[in-house]
């Protein structure tokens, strides 16, 4: 397999549970959970309407609890590895909003542009934007600019933890740190590593790239066997994060929000799969690790019986353990 191959299909394995069919829901709630509030949709809002807007990449949908007032608000970033994907996913992305607005909690679910086209610190910028539009109008809509929160899926993740960390992006548009209550990061990305990345297809170290990780995108999936003995998979040194974040270290070390740990941040609740892809636990270990080191509010949590995909897909009913978690993370910040 030659190194071109490898660097698609890592590609690949990462953006996989991310795929853009525009506006087809494949994917949907089989059985809608007991509500306690009906769910207003409005879709296709623009949040940016700059001479370089992007009609669908600056475009939000939102999931309200009908009736309800002055209720929490997350703003729920999609991942896709930076390259692919969208708010709704077939109907993934779409069905965990429904679900918090069920619940009584406003979900904005922002786009943003993509790469190559786009390279950071553009996909940071658009969230920055989303956000702040979203805490100037949500009032409207009946929800609490005071209680808003951020989760992030995968690249999704990253840029929750970046926004919250770095507060430039937030700067730029008049707000601050202070005005997020609360980070979830959900089998994200805190670390953008200086170089190409060492990881294995196939086998079952640490660092291997597999299907089980990606597929299936709901459902359960087979338990680890701890006791198994380890396989190495076939090396593969590739530069995964170059067509997003560039080659130069000290870029790639300013996207990290690692890097921007410090005192006063908001909480973090930092949820990782059974069978994550690899490095991915690792990042989330050692980011819950700095916070704490700092003195911030952190919370590492591992979900049994999940993977990369179906730990974010899967927080549509209040006893999943990930939609538990997310649940009570917003409701004890009030």
């Amino acid at each position: 397999m030659n190194s071109r191959c490898r660097i698609a299909l890592a590609i690949v394995l990462i953006a996989l549970p991310a795929c853009r069919i525009p506006d087809w829901q494949i994917w949907r709630m089989e059985e809608r959970p007991p509500s306690v509030y009906e769910v207003e949709r409005i879709r296709n809002v623009a949040y940016f309407n700059g001479p370089e807007a992007d009609s669908f990449r600056h475009r939000v949908d939102l999931f309200l609890p009908k009736g309800k007032t002055d209720y929490p608000v997350v703003v729920l970033v999609h991942g896709g590895a930076w390259l692919v994907g969208d708010n709704r996913c077939c109907g993934l992305y779409s069905s965990v909003g429904e679900f918090l607005a069920s619940q009584g909690i406003g979900a904005v679910l922002p786009n943003y542009r993509l790469s190559p086209r786009a390279k950071h610190p553009e996909h940071i910028k658009d969230l920055a934007r989303a956000f702040a539009w979203t805490k100037q109008h949500i009032g409207d809509h009946g929800g609490d600019p005071q209680q808003m929160f951020l989760v992030g899926h995968s690249a999704g993740g990253h840029l929750v933890a970046l926004l919250a960390t770095d507060e430039q992006y937030l700067k730029a548009h008049g707000c601050s740190s202070a005005d997020i209550r609360g980070v979830v990061g959900v089998s994200g990305v805190y670390e953008i590593p200086a170089g190409p990345t060492e990881v294995e297809l196939g086998g079952n170290s640490p660092r291997s790239f597999r299907l089980d990780e990606v597929a299936p995108l709901r459902g359960s999936i087979a338990a680890s066997d701890g006791n198994a003995p380890k396989k190495s998979g076939l090396p593969v040194r590739v530069n995964i994060f170059g067509p997003i974040f560039g080659n130069d270290p000290r870029a790639r070390q300013a996207a990290s929000p690692i890097h921007h740990v410090r005192p006063g941040l908001p909480p973090f609740l930092f949820l990782t799969a059974e069978k994550d892809l690899p490095l991915l636990p690792d990042m989330a270990d050692e980011m819950h690790r700095r916070l704490l080191l700092h003195g911030c509010e952190s919370r590492l949590l591992k979900i049994d019986n999940r993977n990369h995909s179906s730990v974010m897909y899967n927080a549509i009913t209040a006893d999943d353990p990930a939609a538990h978690a997310i649940l009570q993370f917003v409701r004890a910040s009030k």
